[in-house]
């Protein structure tokens, strides 16, 4: 048994966020969101965690109307911050890009073509598939796409896959967005059974959920931009100003672990102050529970 306390470290940690909804110039999102602001804070509150991420991943709604000045802008801010992380950066389109617009503004290619991609970080796979099906705003994926994703997954990566997709593959409590969702989850249940895929990181809900697609656990990170009030009566969609966040994704041996982080910086005070953290560390590993569990 591994001594309490000194569980081993993530094998690998992502930034997970999604739904910038970036829009050019000075225009607020539904006249209220500063979109750039708001993802300056969210790469902020990244950068100030101290942590090391071997990726950062962006999963869909990138801009909010597809402008190519609006791609241009999403470079500008998060290039220079995955720079600084030494991280790559993985992103996928959502119902809110324009494919052309995107592979243009990103990729330089004058395509409408789906801009999947595998980002391979230390022997743990990322796969970014567009879900955003052109002219609609619900998901899906193309016969090609499921052709092409089977090619991937046919030889397992040494710690795995992560899959990234901009509609989550569950359901959500929203009547209105599940008009939206993604169109065949159980296809694309039955063609990740079997394979190394490990986590489903997903946005497009503008709320921070979670469930399983089968035996796979998929995580939906909430907005950067705006957040749906999920206290609000079902029927509803209301969007709030708040609380927008981001998820830690932690990738163990095995298991992956998602955790919340707020975009906005609150009023905060060390939970545990340093000289106990200095004090635990002088005790011998297999008494550090019991010293520090025990009520006192």
């Amino acid at each position: 048994m591994v001594p309490a306390g000194s569980l081993p470290a993530p094998t690998h940690v992502i930034a997970h966020l999604s739904d910038m909804h970036l829009i050019a110039g000075d225009a607020l999102l539904h006249g209220h969101i500063d979109t750039a602001s708001q993802l300056h804070k969210a790469l902020a509150r990244v950068e100030q965690s101290a942590q090391h991420f071997d990726a950062l991943v962006l999963s869909g709604d990138l801009t909010d109307q597809g402008q190519p000045e609006a791609y241009t802008l999403l470079r500008e801010i998060v290039e220079p911050v995955a720079e600084r992380l030494r991280a790559p950066v993985v992103m996928t389109g959502g119902n809110h890009d324009e494919r052309r617009a995107l592979a243009l503004g990103l990729n330089g290619a004058d395509t409408d073509e789906p801009q999947d991609a595998v980002t391979m970080v230390r022997g743990l796979r990322i796969i970014s598939l567009d879900s955003a099906l052109p002219g609609f705003h619900h998901g899906g994926f193309s016969d090609t796409q499921y052709d092409w994703l089977s090619t991937q997954l046919a030889q397992p990566a040494e710690h795995g896959t992560i899959l990234v997709m901009h509609h989550p593959p569950i359901r959500y409590r929203s009547p209105m967005m599940q008009l939206l969702d993604f169109e065949d989850a159980p296809r694309l249940r039955a063609a990740l059974e079997g394979t190394d895929v490990r986590a489903i990181l997903s946005g497009h809900l503008h709320v921070t959920s979670f469930g399983t697609l089968g035996t796979i656990p998929v995580f939906v990170a909430g907005g950067v931009s705006y957040v749906d009030d999920a206290g609000a009566p079902r029927e509803l969609l209301v969007g709030v100003d708040g609380p927008q966040s981001w998820n830690l994704i932690e990738v163990h041996a095995d298991d992956v672990v998602g955790t919340v982080v707020p975009v906005e910086q609150h009023k905060s005070w060390p939970a545990i102050n340093e000289a106990v953290i200095a004090y635990i560390g002088t005790v011998p590993e297999e008494q550090r529970r019991a010293v520090f569990s025990t009520k006192r």
